[in-house]
């Protein structure tokens, strides 16, 4: 009987985690799926214009000449992007190390991707 409500209870749980990230995706925000993600890659928090950047992953460039710096974040962070992609870009970039950048995306509503 223990066992069984303990099942039932985590499984309640991620339902909600799920209509959670549901909520937050139909409103064009981030969820906590994407947040716990960045923070365990050790990214920083990016917010552009008092909204905060959907975390996507590290890519390394190894022509840094192909990433140029175009903007800063709010809280100061410096900002780049890959030559030749319009502004704002479909990918912003968050130096890590050398060739090593986090990439973000502005979160968009589903129905307008």
């Amino acid at each position: 009987m223990r066992k069984r409500r303990w099942i039932v209870s985590i499984v309640i749980l991620v339902i909600i985690l799920l209509l959670s990230e549901l909520v937050m995706n139909s409103k064009g925000k981030v969820g906590v799926l994407n947040t716990t993600k960045r923070v365990t890659s050790g990214a920083p928090h990016v917010v552009v214009q008092g909204q905060t950047l959907s975390y996507q992953g590290k890519i390394n460039f190894n022509d840094i000449q192909s990433v140029e710096r175009y903007s800063t974040s709010d809280e100061g962070t410096a900002l780049y992007k890959a030559k030749g992609t319009p502004v704002p870009p479909p990918w912003i970039y968050v130096r890590k190390e050398n060739t090593t950048f986090f990439r973000y995306k502005l979160p968009k509503l589903p129905w307008k991707l």
